[in-house]
């Protein structure tokens, strides 16, 4: 159920693993206790054409943005515990990045339907 999904800069397939980086971020996922491994969703969505802040010219045009959706119901204490394990986790992977961000968001139960294979 929880879905991992990494926004990145296109330029950084030049110098990092993306498929590394979504099977780390899986297990980093997973290393939280918070969800069962075979739940968790992980993928991952290049960039070409973006603009970050003034977008000075010479600046590195590198970002990483991670978006974890989970079911409502984890206390604040939970959320901000998976933001810091990602975050630490995608700094590690990328240190070349200067602009790296999590994000943790509620998907209400009523509204969140899944099918399930047989």
């Amino acid at each position: 159920m929880p879905h991992l999904v990494i926004e990145y800069s296109q330029k950084l397939e030049d110098s990092i693993s993306i498929s590394a980086l979504v099977s780390n971020g899986q297990q980093a996922m997973s290393d939280t206790g918070l969800f069962n491994a075979s739940a968790i969703k992980t993928r991952a969505l290049p960039y070409r054409d973006f603009v970050l802040g003034k977008n000075h010219e010479g600046s590195s045009n590198l970002f990483i943005h991670a978006e974890v959706r989970i079911l409502e119901g984890r206390t604040v204490q939970q959320k901000e515990d998976l933001s810091a394990a990602i975050f630490n986790y995608l700094c590690e992977a990328a240190p070349e990045v200067p602009e790296i961000s999590v994000e943790i968001r509620d998907m209400e139960k009523a509204s969140y339907s899944k099918r399930i294979p047989f």
